[in-house]
């Protein structure tokens, strides 16, 4: 046996190091081959409906802000709601399955973590719903829930009332749709894909009308013109929101997803219209308008803006303002308007659309805000809430 000398002792080190990366080199990547600044690898408890089960999650997961609401926090909502959109897009164009179960334990690559968020809005969780089940349709398969026992209480309970669950298809769907808890009743979301199936969502809105007025001390009349309006926005929204020559950034479903609530003891009813669609900075500045529009935009807009939708919200305001074209043809640009008219009919309301990176809010006392932020929603959201207690108090008296 030869003397194992330093000179030989390090031709075998240096010959053993070769052999293991030429060897490591042949395998398929795993865990060993993640970069120790990538690697994260989180044991974490998901459902799809059945039994919870565990799994391992391969990446850091994505941290919505602790207030998911577009009125009280909109920078980081939108933020949030366009990293999510991206990271979906990216999963579906990679063709990675959801749960990878080809190796041991089940698999996830990222998720979002709802242990951290404490309060969601209804419209917040429209646009939520409308993502996931994009994700569900895309891969025919459900996105789970991750550590669905860690969430806040009361995001769980908001989620759960809507039909969060029901929408990305955890949990089988419900035949009515209304949900009572207290002095509210909320629609849960119904996602639809044309104005024909509207007549569910026309039901579910009656039943929140007569929730509000038990006693009839609001007319009748007025209930039907808020209801009528609501039925032709919505239907505009159908008809208008994904034409065919409309190539978008991320793929649609081709849905609408609407949501409402109403606040007996308020007597107000909130109605949140959401699509993928193209939307009104896009297809605004396309149409035909009024002189006084032309106007107003070339007044307005900024000639050279600082980020891609800093425009946005004035063509949106616009769109409330004014609607659309000489040619009086019925699209979002003209719904608008039809909405604004029945708060003042009605009495004191709100209405605020996001569309893309831009937003305006009409309030209750009739003033127009507006403005843009650097994402954008991924659509068109419309988020309107009409007061009928003001209306009841003129009535009575």
């Amino acid at each position: 046996m030869k003397k194992l000398y330093y000179s030989r002792r390090r031709w075998l080190i240096i010959r053993a190091a070769n052999e293991y990366r030429r060897r490591n080199r042949k395998r398929p990547p795993d865990l060993l081959q993640v970069k120790p600044a990538e690697r994260h690898i989180t044991r974490v408890q998901i459902w799809q409906g059945g039994e919870p089960e565990w799994a391992l999650c391969m990446r850091e997961p994505t941290r919505p802000p602790q207030k998911l609401c577009f009125r009280e926090n909109l920078d980081e909502s939108m933020r949030f709601m366009e990293e999510l959109r991206v990271a979906s897009y990216a999963a579906i164009k990679s063709k990675h399955k959801v749960i990878d179960r080809s190796r041991g334990m089940p698999r996830v690559g990222g998720y979002a973590d709802f242990s951290y968020p404490i309060y969601i809005s209804t419209a917040a969780a429209v646009v939520l719903a409308a993502e996931f089940e994009r994700l569900s349709k895309a891969y025919s398969e459900i996105t789970p829930t991750v550590d669905l026992d860690r969430w806040n209480g009361d995001v769980f309970r908001k989620l759960y009332q809507i039909g969060f669950f029901e929408i990305v298809g955890i949990t089988p769907k419900r035949d009515d749709v209304v949900i009572e808890e207290g002095a509210t009743r909320t629609m849960q979301i119904v996602s639809t894909k044309n104005a024909d199936d509207l007549d569910q969502v026309d039901g579910a809105l009656q039943k929140l009308g007569s929730f509000i007025n038990p006693d009839g001390n609001i007319p009748e009349g007025i209930i039907i013109e808020l209801l009528t309006g609501l039925s032709e926005a919505m239907s505009n929204v159908t008809n208008h929101a994904y034409p065919a020559d409309y190539e978008p950034d991320y793929p649609h479903i081709g849905q609408l997803w609407v949501a409402a609530t109403a606040d007996r003891e308020n007597q107000s009813l909130t109605v949140v219209v959401y699509d993928q669609g193209i939307t009104i900075p896009v297809t605004y500045p396309r149409i035909e308008r009024l002189e006084r529009v032309v106007n107003y935009l070339a007044r307005t807009l900024k000639q050279r803006p600082e980020f891609d939708f800093q425009n946005d919200g004035t063509y949106i305001r616009a769109a409330m303002k004014h609607g659309g074209s000489r040619t009086d043809q019925r699209h979002r640009g003209k719904g608008l308007p039809q909405m604004v008219e029945v708060i003042e009919r009605t009495g004191r309301g709100k209405l605020s659309v996001y569309s893309r990176g831009g937003w305006c809010v009409r309030d209750s006392n009739g003033r127009l805000r507006s403005g843009a932020v650097p994402f954008s929603i991924g659509g068109t959201l419309i988020e309107w809430t009409v007061e009928l207690k003001q209306t009841s108090a003129v009535v009575s008296s």
